[in-house]
């Protein structure tokens, strides 16, 4: 089982679109791409997915955990509504990134723009599991604000952690 991204943390950006990727999650990036410990230019690449213009976040995911998904949407049946979609997003609405050897990431223009970030933001950097969502710090994704709503739907005392049960119930 590959390593999984923990915490949160800020990164500036400078005027050329480059940030530090924090250490520990450039450990994670850098053992989630296969050709990193063999070749010698000590640069990881990684996928960068933007998604659609209403997505105000980038999600960024090691070359394994976007080899896993591509596997996944290739088990689905081709030119289905799913495969297609699943096909535009992590394909036709990403691209590939790589972090270089001072462990910095050039974010293109385009993208920058996307999220608002600017030379001396710092961009939030999330964890989330197999993946990093990057926002820009006053506008956090609207899914977010969703979780927090059923959260509160959930009553005083909900603990998400409840629903692991139900993933163990599943499997007996």
């Amino acid at each position: 089982m590959a390593r999984k991204f923990r915490g949160t943390e800020s990164v500036k950006l400078d005027g050329k679109g480059r940030m530090s990727i924090p250490a520990k999650m450039r450990r994670v990036f850098d053992a989630g791409d296969p050709s990193f410990s063999s070749s010698n230019t000590g640069r990881t690449q990684i996928v960068a997915v933007y998604g659609p213009d209403q997505w105000n976040w980038l999600e960024l995911y090691t070359i394994e955990a976007a080899d896993e998904i591509d596997e996944q949407i290739d088990r689905l049946t081709r030119g289905s509504k799913e495969r297609r979609w699943l096909e535009q997003l992590m394909n036709g609405q990403s691209t590939d990134l790589e972090i270089d050897r001072d462990g910095r990431l050039v974010l293109p223009l385009r993208l920058r723009e996307k999220l608002g970030l600017t030379d001396g933001i710092e961009a939030v950097f999330a964890s989330h599991g197999d993946y990093v969502k990057v926002y820009h710090p006053e506008s956090p994704p609207k899914d977010i604000e969703e979780l927090e709503e059923f959260t509160v739907s959930k009553g005083p005392g909900f603990d998400p952690r409840q629903f692991l049960s139900e993933v163990d119930e599943g499997e007996g």
